[in-house]
């Protein structure tokens, strides 16, 4: 079955869709996952879960890295990465996903703040 994940809320709606159940958002295309009925269990499970107050709670992003015999690959990666950083983000593995001889993605963790405002990079960093 597919899934669709909502970059606005975190949450997600079974497809086809293209708004999420939760916050109304528009889901971008690429937003979608082929899951198992075990699988939307599980995500089921940890919707349901909650954690006594006071625990932090992270929340991930993961990024498309380059090759360094792609042009310019080490620069954007090191550029990528620093930037990151500067936002909180803590580097936690670098994988392909899928085939291993695929593109390489750093997935990133921070806490998460209830507070939380996504940067506008009007900073011009």
């Amino acid at each position: 079955m597919r899934i669709y994940f909502c970059p606005e809320c975190g949450g997600y709606s079974l497809g086809p869709a293209t708004s999420c159940d939760e916050c109304q958002a528009e889901l971008p295309e690429d937003s979608w996952a082929d899951i198992t009925e075990e699988e939307l269990q599980q995500l089921e499970y940890v919707e349901d879960f909650d954690l006594p107050h006071g625990i932090s709670t992270w929340e991930y992003d993961v990024v498309r890295l380059k090759t360094d015999t792609e042009e310019g690959g080490l620069r954007y990666t090191t550029g990528l990465l620093k930037r990151m950083g500067d936002k909180g983000w803590e580097l936690v593995n670098i994988t392909p996903l899928g085939d291993k001889d695929g593109p390489r993605y750093g997935i990133f963790k921070r806490v998460w703040d209830e507070g939380h405002v996504e940067d506008d990079d009007s900073d011009g960093a």
